[in-house]
């Protein structure tokens, strides 16, 4: 009698373990490509909008006045390349 309701229970979860399993087919979201955020960081960077401390979040007008201004003082060669959208990278 034990082994026959060992027998039930083992092909009842044989059976119904299929209903418990992930059927959702549909990938999950991607998220932004390194290239992508590379490009936003560096068209922040130019805009001035990085904040300077952890006190300064977000950024004030002043700190980002002050960060235009050591931009156009210092310009990285990057910023001197051609700019591709970021969709053709």
């Amino acid at each position: 009698m034990n082994v026959m309701r060992f027998v039930v229970a083992a092909a009842a979860a044989a059976l119904l373990s299929p209903a418990f399993a992930q059927t959702d087919a549909t990938p999950p979201a991607q998220g932004k490509t390194r290239a992508e955020v590379l490009a936003e960081l560096k068209q922040a960077y130019l805009e001035g909008d990085l904040p300077t401390t952890d006190a300064d979040y977000p950024p004030s007008d002043a700190t980002r006045a002050r960060n235009r201004e050591r931009l156009d003082a210092v310009r990285p060669a990057w910023a001197m390349q051609a700019r591709q959208p970021a969709s053709q990278q």
